[in-house]
């Protein structure tokens, strides 16, 4: 069966971001991390790559056994580049499946010693990255964006049409598998949580779809202004 790993690379702030510092009001300035592609210590090195990108594509091996039980879907890994150019506090946002899992650790920790640190106004500082690694089976006949909106509906239609919070949330947990970023998916499948009584649950999904930048209109407002979680949705979005 054929295999694709495609590498996404989401970095927190752009390439030069500026901020404030609130007791000051001194302008700061923060460029993230790099990755210099070699390990500095080792400059004998023969292959280089140039971005953290074509490096993962290269090191990062679809575990067998992932593809016999037919595990595919979106790997986010959060991460931190310390000051000595190493990772560290490596975080699984989205989980494929362990084995996925772990081969994503291995792979990054074989970068140690590749970064420069990210700076505040030229201070070398610790700051968080974010990768996210597609595992697909290219044998299976839809896109993921398509099998994922299947989900996402299918999801939808159980939460409000059958008012079945278990099932909804059982298609949500599969199109979220392949379309992690999908504030509106995010958003139902912590409605589902909350209606369940898992409101920690809920709390991260609602957290993350800060983290990505909000949540738009999505068409079943009326619907969910009726559903119990949806006050703390709106306190969390800060709506």
């Amino acid at each position: 069966m054929k295999t694709t790993i495609i590498i996404i690379l989401c970095l927190f702030g752009s390439i030069i971001t500026f901020g404030q510092n609130q007791k000051t009001g001194e302008q700061i300035t923060s460029t993230p991390p790099e990755f210099m592609g070699i390990k500095r210590l080792v400059p004998s090195i023969e292959e280089k790559f140039p971005t953290i990108e074509s490096y993962l594509r290269k090191n990062v091996t679809y575990p067998e056994r992932a593809k016999e039980l037919m595990q595919q879907g979106t790997e986010v890994v959060k991460f931190m580049v310390t000051t000595n150019g190493e990772i560290a506090n490596i975080k699984i946002i989205n989980s494929v499946s362990r084995a996925i899992d772990e081969e994503v650790i291995r792979t990054l920790f074989t970068t140690n010693g590749m970064w420069k640190s990210g700076q505040n106004n030229g201070i070398p500082g610790a700051m968080e990255k974010v990768v996210s690694i597609v595992f697909k089976l290219e044998d299976l006949p839809l896109s993921f964006y398509d099998l994922g909106r299947k989900y996402f509906t299918n999801g939808a239609k159980m939460l409000f049409k059958q008012q079945n919070a278990k099932k909804a949330l059982k298609y949500f947990d599969k199109g979220l598998m392949l379309l992690p970023n999908e504030t509106g998916m995010l958003a139902l499948r912590g409605l589902s949580r909350f209606e369940l009584g898992d409101k920690d649950g809920a709390l991260r999904d609602w957290i993350r779809i800060k983290n990505l930048g909000g949540l738009e209109a999505n068409g079943f407002n009326e619907s969910l202004i009726e559903m119990n979680g949806y006050a703390e949705l709106k306190r969390v979005l800060g709506n």
